[in-house]
C-alpha cells in the first residue's frame, strides 16, 4: 500500500529546512540579550517545527519550587504548578523528553484549564530545559500535533534542540543577572563604606596635654566596628568604641547608628553610664533578637578625670601615670540592645596622669590569627604598651599596627579591628 503523505511528512527525519531554523534559534541567541523576546522565538520556532497549535514554556521558581509560564502561545492565562506535578513536572523531575498521545487517558494531565478556556487538548510533547550541567531550569511544552498521526520520534528529536537552546538562554541570562546584582551590591557596599569612613575622625583630635589617635580595619567591605573622638561642648574629650555584632553592611548601619545616638546626646547628657542608658532603650527596641552592640564611652576633661562605662566592651587598659602598672579593666554592663534595662554598675571615675596610656581596642586585635591559627590574645597586647610606655599615642599605634601586620603575616583580618589610644604628655 502507498504510504500516506500526511503520515510520511510526520514521521520523516529532520530536514535541512528545519536545521535552518534551529540554526536561526542559535543565531538569535547570539545577538538577543532579551530573555522573554527570545523565549517568545523560541516558542515560535517550536509551533512551526513540531507542526503544533501551541507551545508554552515552564520556568522553575526556585523560591516557591513551581513551574510557571514564562511564554504561552495563543493564551494570556498564567499557569502555576508544583514542579513534581503533572506532565511538565514529571519531564522535569525525571529529566527527559515525555511523548503522551492521549492526554485525558494519562492520570498525570490536569484537564481543569481545558474546561476554563475551552481548548481540547489531543496530544502532548514535553522536553525538559537544561542548564549546562545537564540540570534542569524548566519545561518546553508542545500542545496538539496538526497530523492525524500526532507527534513523532524527529518532533521528540527537534523539541530536545529546542529545550537545550532555550535552556541556554535561560542560564545565561540568569548569569548575566547575577553579575548585574554583584555589580550593583559591591556598589552600594562601597559607598556603605564611604559613608563609614566619612564618619571616622580625619585625624587625631587636638586636646590639650594629651595625644589621641584611633584607627579600624574591617574584615569585609564594611565593617561592624566605628570609633569616635571628639571635643563635646563643655570641652571634654568624647571617646567611642562600638563593635555590633557581626561584620557587613547591616552590623555597619548598627554600629553607626549607636554612634549618631551617641553624639547626638552627649551635649544633655553629661555622664556616660546615663547615656548609654537611653540608647540601649532605643537598640533593644530596634534590633532583631541576637543583635547587640558593645561599646566604651569615655569622657575626659582637661585636668584628666575620666569619666567612663562599658557596655560589654572589653578589656581595654589603663596606665594611671608614668610610673604606675597597666592595668586591664573589664566591663561593668552587659551590650546594649540585648534587654530594655541597662543592666550594670555606674564605674568611677579614673584620673589620667603625666604618662598615663588609655587603650580601647576591639575583640579583632585580640583575635588576630596568626598563619597557624595561633591567636594574638590580651597577654601579648599587654606586653606590647609594656614595651611602647615611654611612647606617646600616634607612636605606639603604628607600632601596634606594625605589630599586627606582622602577626598575621600580611593576611586580611578574620574580624574588624579597631584601635583607640589616649596618652598624657609626661
Amino acid at each position: 500500500m502507498p504510504t500516506d503523505p500526511i503520515q510520511h511528512a510526520s514521521e520523516a527525519p529532520v530536514s535541512a529546512g528545519h536545521f535552518r531554523q534551529i540554526l536561526e534559534v542559535s543565531r538569535m541567541l547570539a545577538v538577543t540579550t532579551e530573555l522573554d523576546a527570545l523565549l517568545v522565538r523560541i516558542a515560535e520556532a517550536a509551533c512551526a517545527l513540531l507542526e503544533c497549535e501551541r507551545t508554552s514554556i515552564f520556568v522553575h521558581d526556585a523560591k516557591t519550587d513551581e513551574l510557571v509560564t514564562r511564554v504561552a502561545l495563543q493564551s494570556a492565562l498564567e499557569i502555576r504548578v508544583p514542579s513534581s506535578a503533572g506532565i511538565v513536572g514529571s519531564a522535569f523531575k525525571s529529566n527527559r523528553v515525555l511523548h503522551v498521545g492521549k492526554p485525558y487517558e494519562d492520570p498525570r494531565f490536569n484537564p481543569e484549564v481545558d474546561k476554563r478556556t475551552g481548548f481540547v487538548t489531543r496530544n502532548l510533547l514535553t522536553a525538559p530545559m537544561v542548564d549546562a550541567q545537564r540540570q534542569p531550569l524548566g519545561v518546553i511544552q508542545a500542545v496538539n500535533n496538526r497530523s492525524w498521526v500526532g507527534f513523532t520520534e524527529s518532533h521528540e528529536l527537534m523539541i530536545q534542540l529546542l529545550a537545550d537552546q532555550a535552556g541556554v538562554a535561560l542560564q545565561r541570562y540568569r548569569l548575566q543577572q547575577a553579575a548585574v546584582e554583584a555589580m550593583y551590591l559591591r556598589r552600594e557596599m562601597e559607598l556603605a563604606r564611604e559613608v563609614q569612613q566619612g564618619m571616622l575622625p580625619k585625624q587625631g583630635v587636638r586636646f590639650p596635654g594629651f595625644k589621641a589617635v584611633g584607627w579600624s580595619k574591617a574584615a569585609s567591605v564594611t565593617g561592624g566596628d566605628c570609633y569616635d573622638l571628639w571635643t563635646t561642648n563643655d570641652g571634654r574629650l568624647g571617646i567611642f568604641v562600638g563593635d555590633a555584632s557581626g561584620h557587613g553592611v547591616g552590623p555597619a548601619l548598627i554600629v553607626s547608628q549607636v554612634r549618631t545616638l551617641v553624639r547626638a546626646l552627649c551635649d544633655h547628657l553629661s555622664d556616660p553610664h546615663d547615656l548609654f542608658d537611653c540608647v540601649n532603650a532605643r537598640l533593644a527596641d530596634d534590633l532583631n533578637p541576637g543583635s547587640f552592640v558593645t561599646a566604651f564611652l569615655g569622657f575626659l576633661s582637661p585636668d584628666g578625670e575620666l569619666r567612663w562605662t562599658s557596655a560589654g566592651h572589653g578589656p581595654f587598659f589603663i596606665r594611671r601615670s608614668s610610673d604606675a602598672l597597666l592595668h586591664k579593666l573589664t566591663p561593668p554592663a552587659a551590650p546594649l540592645g540585648i534587654v530594655k534595662s541597662y543592666v550594670g554598675k555606674r564605674p568611677r571615675p579614673v584620673q589620667l596622669r603625666g604618662g598615663a596610656t588609655l587603650a580601647i581596642l576591639s575583640d579583632g586585635v585580640f583575635e588576630a590569627r596568626a598563619p597557624d591559627g595561633e591567636l594574638l590574645e590580651t597577654d601579648r597586647v599587654r606586653d606590647f604598651f609594656d614595651r611602647h610606655r615611654d611612647q606617646d599615642a600616634p607612636i605606639q599605634l603604628d607600632a601596634l599596627r606594625a605589630d599586627l601586620t606582622a602577626w598575621q603575616k600580611g593576611a586580611e583580618p578574620m574580624d574588624d579591628q579597631t584601635v583607640i589610644i589616649v596618652t598624657r604628655d609626661a
